[in-house]
């Protein structure tokens, strides 16, 4: 068979790996939203900027629950929390010995947090932008329909079922990356884990009414 033969052939079966890698994204991502409905880990956290320069290196446990309910623990290098009962958010910063509460806004729009904690109905705010294999994962590049999010794109990363990364482009050039680890899904976690009471003589700031 002459070259000219075969290689047409060699492309098309190219390109249907490709395509097949791309659907691969996007349909796990569907199935995480719709099939893991909660999940808890530990995760590594790093903010980094144009230049790829890491301005801010954090670690900590993650807990989340559908609809709209989430547990970040952050324990380096300073103590954080950011807990969401689905209605309320609290953010403690140790160091600082406060604790601001505001109102989960209507959905949580077009945030990550939507991605994480929402429902597959969230995915109407996205459009699927580039979907790929590397690093051994199934990747899925999200942006955001509306021109206002305060981000530019969102990734995330896949490891069968489970989530391993995210990654986040603001407009300013940075990107936050996250790397999850011992990821457990679907497990039982109490009612509690989603609530925060402030620490005795932290100051507290209300923004929940407004």
């Amino acid at each position: 068979m002459s070259r000219s033969v075969r290689l047409p052939a060699l492309l098309l079966a190219l390109a249907s790996t490709v395509a097949s890698a791309a659907d691969g994204g996007e349909a796990r991502l569907r199935s995480f939203l719709a099939d893991v409905q909660a999940m808890d880990g530990k995760f590594r956290q790093q903010v980094v900027d144009s230049r790829q320069q890491v301005l801010e290196d954090t670690s900590g446990s993650v807990a989340m629950q559908r609809p709209g309910r989430f547990r970040w623990n952050y324990a380096t290098p300073f103590e954080r929390a950011i807990v969401s009962d689905g209605e309320k958010v609290w953010l403690y910063e140790a160091d600082l010995e406060q604790v601001t509460i505001r109102r989960l806004s209507s959905g949580i729009g077009d945030t990550p947090a939507a991605l994480l904690t929402g429902k597959e109905s969230v995915l109407e705010r996205f459009r699927v932008d580039k979907s790929w294999t590397g690093d051994g994962l199934e990747l899925v590049r999200l942006v955001p329909r509306s021109a206002d999010s305060d981000f530019a794109a969102v990734t995330l990363g896949f490891d069968g079922p489970v989530l391993r990364r995210l990654l986040l482009d603001d407009r300013l050039g940075q990107q936050t990356r996250v790397e999850l680890t011992e990821v457990r899904i679907n497990p039982r976690l109490a009612p509690d884990l989603f609530r925060f009471r402030p620490p005795p003589g932290a100051d507290v700031i209300d923004d929940s009414e407004l």
